[in-house]
């Protein structure tokens, strides 16, 4: 579905002044909103909530929710925090994380489900979600003005079949996405034998295909789920192989326009514990150092970019969650049994301390305001 008409000409017309609306938000960033976390959890009484915590990993918002969330992002220039359902959820829920207050609750179109990642434009007008519809093969982009009634103006295929995680370009042109190749029915996978997953760049004016990256067919279950995306263009990749557990295959990569993608150097010790799965992936403030976490081998790891080289890894219980901080390698990381923790790269090594313990689960990703 496409919606044309005036809604779809102001959508366009921000990106025109996106490079400078960039600049604006985050002058307008202030000193207590950028010490905040925010992420989704679930609580002991099994209720799922919306939470904030502080610098030191102190919760300060507990807001319920009536279906899981995946990630938690915020708006540039409000102090909304913005919630999207896990596949196959179907709920977008607005707070306002000053006034602790829902500014909205947005359902999708009949029939489609969410994949648990959103963006926001620079100049806050629109959100982003990645969509399905199960009567298409392929996922969908969905483009919503973040104004009543919250409508759609703009649709159209990521170009490949089950998109989770992706990124706005800095100058708001480009969509990074991750299609991670599997077809689903709910929670079922479908499609196992077939899949391809791959990593897509978009225009977002047009919803043309600029550049598709894949992997070679000898790891098409390699599927690609979590990105992120350093200011010079280089994306991190972080991957959940569908196939059997004592295979070897890669599980982390990175891709810049232009090139194939590149498996990252991770020591086969490391890599045969991580059980085929990785949670989030995050580069520093700097975009020197990247981290992935792999929650179901208890560990997060860490590269130095520039130098293509593995630093090390830390061992975490269920660690998933990964927000870079304003200091240059330094990352804030989040578990499934409720701790935060803060760890550095310092002089090439690994420095770890503890903030906080809540009751509250944390979700697989943090994001940091």
């Amino acid at each position: 579905m496409v919606v044309t008409g005036i809604n779809r000409r102001h959508f366009l017309s921000f990106l025109a002044t996106a490079p400078w609306l960039c600049q604006q938000a985050l002058a307008s960033s202030n000193s207590t909103e950028a010490n905040l976390l925010a992420s989704a959890s679930k609580g002991a009484d099994g209720r799922y909530f919306l939470n904030t915590l502080t610098a030191d990993g102190q919760v300060s918002l507990e807001y319920p929710l009536s279906e899981r969330a995946h990630q938690v992002i915020n708006h540039p220039h409000q102090p909304w925090l913005i919630a999207i359902a896990r596949r196959p959820g179907t709920s977008i829920d607005i707070v306002d994380y000053q006034t602790h207050q829902q500014v909205a609750h947005i359902t999708t179109q009949p029939g489609y489900h969410l994949y648990g990642h959103a963006q926001i434009s620079a100049d806050g007008r629109h959100l982003l979600t990645t969509e399905h519809h199960p009567t298409q093969a392929n996922g969908r982009i969905v483009i919503r003005e973040l104004t009543p009634p919250f409508a759609i103006v703009e649709s159209y295929s990521t170009q490949g079949i089950g998109p989770h995680e992706f990124r706005l370009s800095d100058d708001q042109q480009q969509l990074i996405i991750a299609n991670g190749g599997i077809q689903t029915q709910g929670r079922t996978k479908v499609n196992l034998a077939t899949m391809r997953p791959s990593l897509v760049y978009l225009s977002v004016s047009s919803g043309h295909l600029l550049e598709k990256a894949e992997l070679p067919n000898i790891y098409h279950q390699c599927s690609i789920r979590h990105i992120d995306l350093s200011a010079d263009g280089e994306v991190v990749i972080a991957m959940q192989y569908q196939g059997h557990l004592a295979d070897d295959v890669p599980l982390v990569a990175h891709h810049r326009r232009g090139e194939a993608i590149r498996t990252l150097p991770l020591p086969e010790h490391i890599r045969s514990q991580l059980k085929q799965y990785c949670g989030s992936c995050c580069f520093d403030q700097s975009g020197r150092y990247a981290a992935v976490s792999a929650p179901r081998g208890n560990q997060v790891m860490f590269w130095d970019m520039r130098e293509q080289q593995f630093l090390g890894t830390v061992r975490l219980k269920d660690a998933c969650g990964l927000a870079a901080t304003s200091v240059a390698g330094r990352f804030t990381i989040s578990t499934g049994r409720g701790k935060a923790y803060r760890c550095s790269v310092r002089n090439g090594q690994l420095v770890t301390d503890v903030l906080s313990r809540s009751p509250f689960w944390w979700d697989n990703h943090l994001t940091r305001l």
